[in-house]
């Protein structure tokens, strides 16, 4: 099967030969061989690209297949010799070059054209992953965007609802605000008085909330801790004194 098909390129090359070698004399322009030249060099493609192709290691370089191999070279070489030399005769010297360096242009601008759509292909599908991936950026986003507005929302809410607990008061508060117990506050010497009638010396303190006391003693503190008791009216030793000769009698 595989040597069929390379005979089929040398045949290919050999049936292409011949007509152009039966055909030349009569042929007016390059053009009337263009078909054959192409058959040619198709053959010599074929015989290129399937030499050897579904054969085993030890077939493609075995002797049948290398003297094969080595024969259909060498009646390739034989056929474009001949090939060059009828059209050179035919069209002029350097034709055959001619034809080779066009053929060969081709052939590259062919690549480079295969080779600049794999490029734009190429980046056809960059640029379309890299739309995806912003639009993925961009979702991704709004998608903590909206959970962030969420939560804030939501804490927001629970803010509302809160309720109110007061705190608890502190020893000292909680001193001052129950009627039952002793309040008390830093009473301060305010001054000494003598009564115009017992020539008795007293000291008038004064603390927070104008609390006043007073203690007759022949030496006075300058500040002692007091009962509290806001809103007093400054102590009359005289009436003290009074009021204790009353309780006396």
């Amino acid at each position: 099967m595989v040597v069929a098909e390379i005979l089929t390129g040398i045949a290919l090359v050999q049936k292409s030969v011949e007509f152009i070698k039966s055909n030349i004399a009569t042929a007016k322009d390059i053009k009337d061989i263009a078909k054959q030249i192409d058959g040619f060099f198709e053959g010599e493609e074929q015989m290129n690209k399937k030499q050897g192709k579904g054969m085993g290691i030890a077939q493609q370089f075995g002797i049948e297949s290398t003297a094969s191999d080595f024969i259909d070279r060498k009646l390739l070489e034989e056929q474009r010799y001949e090939l060059k030399l009828l059209i050179d005769n035919r069209f002029g010297h350097g034709t055959w070059n001619q034809i080779l360096s066009e053929r060969a242009d081709k052939i590259k601008q062919a690549k480079e054209a295969q080779r600049q759509a794999k490029l734009e292909a190429k980046k056809q599908k960059e640029e379309v992953f890299e739309a995806i991936k912003w639009v993925a950026i961009i979702l991704f986003g709004v998608g903590v965007t909206i959970l962030l507005l969420v939560l804030g929302l939501k804490a927001f809410a629970t803010e509302l609802v809160y309720e109110y607990k007061p705190k608890d008061y502190s020893r000292q508060q909680k001193t001052w605000r129950n009627p039952d117990l002793k309040k008390y506050t830093t009473c301060r010497l305010k001054k000494r008085i003598t009564s115009k009638y017992t020539n008795k010396k007293a000291c008038i303190y004064e603390g927070g909330n104008k609390t006043f006391t007073m203690m007759i003693e022949t030496w006075c503190p300058r500040k002692y801790r007091c009962v509290y008791d806001p809103n007093g009216s400054e102590p009359d030793i005289d009436k003290v004194m009074d009021s204790l000769r009353s309780i006396k009698d």
